[in-house]
């Protein structure tokens, strides 16, 4: 069944605002990480991102897609994508930070605004679809 547009926009504002929840763990442990731990920024980002994804799971299920379907069924669809959300940020923020030379800080940004879209797409049309 085709879902209406304004499914669809109240979906992408919802998922938005989910991954800003699930983002703003990322960014803390990131943070904290470099910060207190004197991890480098790359590895500091790859945990916040591990963190990010299970946080972005339990929202996305129950409010962005409200989803009823088991959780055998989706977890694995959207952690399969999730992984390859987590390699994608890994390998993205270390080029921009190594071979472009940006912060770490203005490097996670850029990597998380090409994610959001990416990862919306693939979860409204694999993970939770009816």
């Amino acid at each position: 069944m085709p879902v209406k547009p304004s499914s669809l926009l109240r979906q992408f504002i919802t998922f938005s605002g989910v991954g800003a929840i699930a983002t703003a763990c990322h960014y803390v442990v990131l943070f904290v990480l470099v910060v207190d731990a004197g991890v480098q920024p790359v590895t500091a980002s790859f945990c916040g991102a591990v963190v990010g994804a299970i946080v972005s799971y339990v929202l996305n299920r129950a409010y962005t897609f409200q989803s009823t379907a088991q959780h055998r069924k989706t977890a694995p669809k959207f952690f399969l994508i999730a992984a390859l959300a987590v390699i994608s940020n890994t390998a993205l923020i270390r080029f921009l930070i190594v071979s472009v030379g940006l912060p770490y800080q203005v490097a996670q940004v850029l990597t998380t605004a090409v994610l959001i879209v990416v990862t919306f797409g693939l979860n409204k049309v694999w993970s939770f679809r009816d």
